[in-house]
């Protein structure tokens, strides 16, 4: 279900931080949040898009081909996260939980760069053609639509999936983080934001051919025990199929593989997609 970010989600904020610093206080636990590596192309967060959705709900409508319910992103039933759900099993309900808050998370992110736009194609969403058209992105860089819409649709899930995690499963996540992975061996390292950004900066990307970058991974709150791993997929133009996992081009180390075949061999559990629209795809 597509859920708009309005005013009052801030009050549902401060609450559960009341009830968080309630859990910790009696616990005695102290859990913090795994944050996420950032993307290399980054791009600006516009508050306009989510001012034009709450202003007109039908803008919302327009852009996910169905009635939008305004309703907060969802929790583990009542209970927020505490210590003992963030080291103990990934059960049925948090998982429901984690993929529901992901699903609304990308609904939302679909709209908020559409939103942008308003313009800039024949309809509220561009068609197949419009998609495969050159634009300039904010860097400067020839790219088409397609991409372009989906680096601004991913860095806009990936900043409300941390926000929303945050809470859910504090200390249990990770987003965007980068793994070097060892086929041989069958071992993987975490590659830290600040590496990853240092190799990019000297001019030494090309080191970082072969890692692995999901969107979304779960964890026992030890990163090394993975539970669950989530990559965003952002169709350009709206369909009713499910996009297919991306498969590694000629030449790459993973060539003839695709992403979920990767993930899979490295960190275990069956990948998921999250595919605004269409919800959780196994």
């Amino acid at each position: 279900m597509f859920t708009c970010f309005i005013g009052p989600r801030m009050e549902r904020v401060r609450w559960r931080c009341w009830v968080l610093s309630l859990v910790a206080l009696v616990s005695l636990v102290s859990c913090t949040t795994t944050s996420g590596t950032s993307r290399g192309d980054r791009y600006g967060y516009d508050n306009s898009a989510s001012a034009a959705c709450r202003q007109n709900p039908a803008n919302c409508i327009a852009l996910t081909g169905k009635e939008a319910a305004f309703e907060p992103i969802r929790e583990v039933g009542t209970v927020v996260a505490s210590s003992a759900a963030v080291m103990g099993a990934l059960d049925d309900l948090v998982r429901k939980s984690i993929e529901d808050a992901l699903v609304d998370c990308a609904n939302m992110a679909r709209s908020e760069v559409l939103l942008r736009y308003p313009k800039t194609f024949e309809g509220p969403t561009p068609n197949a053609d419009e998609c495969k058209q050159w634009t300039v992105d904010a860097r400067g860089r020839s790219v088409t639509w397609a991409v372009r819409l989906g680096m601004e649709m991913h860095d806009v899930a990936s900043q409300c999936a941390q926000e929303e995690l945050s809470r859910l499963r504090p200390g249990g996540f990770s987003v965007e983080q980068r793994y070097r992975y060892d086929g041989r061996l069958k071992r993987w390292k975490q590659v830290s934001a600040e590496e990853e950004q240092a190799l990019i900066d000297s001019g030494n990307a090309g080191e970082l051919k072969g890692t692995l970058k999901p969107d979304v991974v779960i964890h026992s709150g030890d990163p090394v025990n993975v539970q669950a791993v989530y990559d965003f997929k952002f169709p350009c133009a709206n369909t009713d199929r499910a996009p297919e996992w991306d498969r590694y081009p000629e030449n790459h180390p993973y060539e003839g593989s695709s992403q979920r075949d990767m993930y899979m061999e490295a960190l275990g559990p069956e990948p998921v997609r999250i595919v605004p629209r269409l919800g959780v795809i196994r």
